[in-house]
C-alpha cells in the first residue's frame, strides 16, 4: 500500500486534475471529512503549491489506515479521471492495479495484501534482498502463481549455496552439473541436503524430517503452479503456503548464516 500510495501521488501532480475531482471521489467513498482535515489540501491543489504531493500522501495513508477498500476505491476514481499514456505504467509500475476493475461494475477484482509473503529482516547481500522484495511485489498484488515460482527460486537458490558453503569443490556434485554447466534441480538439491541431514543439524533446531516433508510439499506446490495453464489458489491455500515458506526460509537462512 505505502508502494502504491506514494506513486500514485507522485503521478496526480502531474495530472490536469483538480481539487473538485478529488471532494468527487472524497464524496462518493465516504471520507470527505478526510479530506477536509488536510490543513492545506485544497489550497495546494488550487494553486499547485509544493506540498500539493505531501498532502496527497498524507490523506491517502490517512485512509488507509481506517480502510484500504476505501484508499484503493478513491485511488481508482481519480485514476478514470486522469489522461494517462503508454508510459504511465512504465514510471508507476504500481499503479497496474488500479487498471484492474471488472468492465461491468467497475469495481477492483484484483487481491490486494497489505502484509508481506516472507516477512524477513537483516537478509545480507544483494540477490536476496531484491529477491524476496520482488517476491512480497507479486505476493502485495495478488500474482500468486508468481509469488510461488520466485519463492521456490529463493528456497532452490539457499540450498545450493548452504551445500556449497559446506562442500566446496569437493562436494561440487551435491550442487553443480560441470559436464552441463548447470545446477542440480531443486528435487535433487533436497535430496542430497537431506542425505547429508547430520552435517547441519547444529545450525539451526528446527531441522528434521519434518522440515524436509515441509519443503518438499512446497516445492511441488510451485511446480505445479509453474507449470499449470490455469491458476485459481483461494487465499487459504496462499496463507499455508506463505507460512510453509516463512518457516523454510527463516530456517535455510539460519543454517547459511551459521555455516
Amino acid at each position: 500500500m505505502e508502494t502504491l500510495i506514494g506513486q500514485f501521488s507522485r503521478f496526480t501532480v502531474g495530472t490536469d486534475l483538480d481539487t473538485n475531482d478529488w471532494v468527487m471521489a472524497a464524496t462518493e467513498f465516504g471520507v470527505n471529512d478526510n479530506l477536509k482535515d488536510i490543513d492545506r489540501f485544497h489550497a495546494s491543489w488550487d494553486h499547485r503549491d509544493n506540498d500539493q504531493q505531501a498532502n496527497t500522501t498524507q490523506f491517502l495513508r490517512e485512509v488507509a489506515e481506517e480502510d484500504e477498500d476505501k484508499a484503493l476505491g478513491v485511488m481508482q476514481r481519480i485514476y478514470t479521471l486522469a489522461e494517462t499514456d503508454s508510459d504511465t505504467l512504465e514510471k508507476y509500475p504500481a499503479l497496474e492495479i488500479l487498471e484492474n476493475k471488472n468492465p461491468e461494475t467497475g469495481v477492483l477484482h484484483s487481491t490486494f495484501r497489505s502484509k508481506q509473503f516472507l516477512d524477513l529482516d537483516n537478509i545480507p547481500g544483494a540477490f536476496y534482498p531484491d529477491l524476496v522484495d520482488d517476491i512480497n511485489q507479486c505476493y502485495n498484488i495478488g500474482i500468486n502463481d508468481a509469488t510461488l515460482v520466485l519463492t521456490r527460486k529463493l528456497l532452490e537458490n539457499l540450498l545450493i549455496d548452504i551445500l556449497r558453503k559446506q562442500y566446496g569443490k569437493q562436494g561440487i556434485d551435491l550442487y553443480y552439473l560441470p559436464e552441463n554447466h548447470r545446477y542440480q534441480n531443486f528435487s535433487t538439491l533436497l535430496n542430497n541436503f537431506e542425505e547429508n541431514l547430520n552435517d547441519f543439524r547444529h545450525l539451526s533446531g528446527g531441522l528434521g524430517s519434518d522440515f524436509i516433508d515441509e519443503l518438499n510439499a512446497f516445492r511441488q506446490n510451485a511446480n505445479a503452479e509453474a507449470h499449470s495453464i490455469e491458476t485459481n489458489i483461494t487465499e487459504d491455500e496462499m496463507e499455508d503456503y506463505r507460512e510453509q515458506a516463512r518457516h523454510a526460509s527463516q530456517i535455510l537462512f539460519q543454517v547459511k548464516d551459521n555455516l
